[in-house]
């Protein structure tokens, strides 16, 4: 996967809120109530006091599941939505995952430590009295976890649109789901190792905490999404396949192979590259992969082919019309492609998924210019390994991909001019 930093932070941001103060002590009581067994202490049985029917857990788990899932959703819809004022989005949410941070450790705003509890008179039947339970423990969630779920929310909406936001939220819920699983499993083993546990609460809000301020200085600084990329050790291509059906005749047919160079050429960046393009703040590959070749069609009715462009330097741009990224960037794009018009740079935007029309109409309203590919089943992407977008490439001119970036960047800025003046003199 190419998101591998966001999906573990996610899935440990879970943990830690199921570890987290308010969380923990609450965890008999639920599975009391799941399990439809008394909660007194441990039973001189051994086990008399474990919660049994693990479906009904389960099923709990998929009830707050749902209500994370929603929020993500309600979240990336909103930031997709911010359009051009998406480039002030990164500080604006970075700063209130800081300040969420900062009152975990310090809890110096009291309006934040309301909680709603539902007091349940009858303890909910079956799997469907489970999944309304986690539903309302989900809605209810205490002051504990509300931090740390709002960065994981932040973090998914400003970091790829709704599919990355739910695919986020579903690994935040994982990790929090894990611990009730076993603890219904091992009831009395959880409940030794959770009275240990609690001298050490204290310490465990601390650090949630300050991983939440550390994350919040991340985001609202652009320096995620480079640690993304860096954590990633990605290889984007699967393999190579030699056609892909599609019911669009203009998709019938056409090759998507891995174009190979010569084995012995030096697939390390130069130097010069690597520090312009440091500069420029993309991520640039230790070793330059091949790239896939695709032909595509454009909104203009003429084709793309990848292939036929080697010996220029391509700057490969997947973005959608509704991806608020994707749309803040595209007045700095233009002005990229203005700028180096004529020369031997070849900017690309390959739109995913969207009709030609919805796409053309688009363009016009805008005012934009720049050549745009139409991968209308998201094949190319794909195959690319796009999972968040925007999502950008840089091919040298022997046809080798040198960098990539990931999410929102200003394109047109001097230290970009610069690292592409730099790759287009070698």
């Amino acid at each position: 996967m190419t998101e591998n930093l966001s999906v573990i932070l996610a899935f440990g941001a879970g943990l830690l809120a199921f570890f987290s103060p308010c969380v923990l002590p609450l965890i008999p009581s639920w599975l009391g109530i799941i399990g439809g067994s008394p909660i007194v202490g441990l039973s001189a049985a051994g086990d008399a006091g474990r919660p049994k029917p693990v479906a009904r857990t389960v099923s709990f788990i998929f009830g707050f599941s749902v209500v994370f899932i929603v929020l993500s959703i309600v979240f990336a819809a909103t930031f997709n939505m911010m359009g051009a004022a998406f480039r002030y989005i990164n500080i604006i949410a970075g700063s209130i995952v800081i300040i969420l941070g900062l009152n975990t450790l310090f809890n110096f705003l009291s309006f934040l430590n309301f909680e709603k509890r539902f007091n349940l008179k009858q303890k909910p039947r079956g799997i469907a009295g489970a999944f309304l339970a986690g539903g309302a423990f989900g809605a209810g969630w205490t002051p504990c976890i509300g931090p740390i779920l709002a960065g994981i929310l932040v973090l998914a909406a400003q970091n790829g649109g709704i599919g990355q936001a739910v695919l986020y939220l579903s690994f935040f819920s994982a990790g929090l789901g894990l611990p009730f699983l076993l603890a219904s499993f091992c009831y009395n083993a959880f409940l030794k190792f959770s009275v240990r546990l609690r001298s050490h609460l204290l310490l465990i809000q601390r650090v949630s905490g300050i991983l939440l301020v550390v994350l919040g200085i991340l985001i609202a600084t652009g320096l995620y999404q480079t640690l993304s990329a860096m954590a990633s050790q990605w290889r984007p291509f699967s393999g190579r396949t030699s056609s892909i059906d599609s019911a669009n005749p203009s998709e019938q047919n056409l090759g998507y192979e891995i174009i190979n160079v010569q084995a012995n050429i030096n697939r390390r960046p130069s130097e010069e590259v690597v520090r312009a393009f440091r500069d420029a703040r993309i991520f640039v590959l230790a070793e330059s992969i091949d790239i896939v070749d695709f032909t595509l069609p454009m909104i203009d009715g003429t084709e793309f082919t990848l292939s036929d462009h080697q010996g220029k330097v391509v700057f490969l741009n997947f973005w959608t019309t509704w991806c608020g990224a994707c749309r803040a960037q595209k007045p700095s794009l233009e002005a990229l492609y203005e700028r180096f018009r004529g020369r031997e740079l070849e900017i690309i935007a390959v739109n995913i998924r969207e009709s030609r029309s919805d796409v053309t109409a688009y363009m016009r309203q805008n005012n934009l210019n720049f050549p745009v590919a139409l991968d209308l089943r998201g094949a190319v992407g794909a195959m690319y390994g796009v999972r968040g977008l925007p999502t950008t490439y840089i091919i040298d001119r022997r046809g080798l991909i040198v960098a990539r970036h990931l999410g929102f960047m200003d394109w047109n800025t001097p230290s970009v001019t610069t690292a592409l003046e730099t790759l287009l003199a070698e």
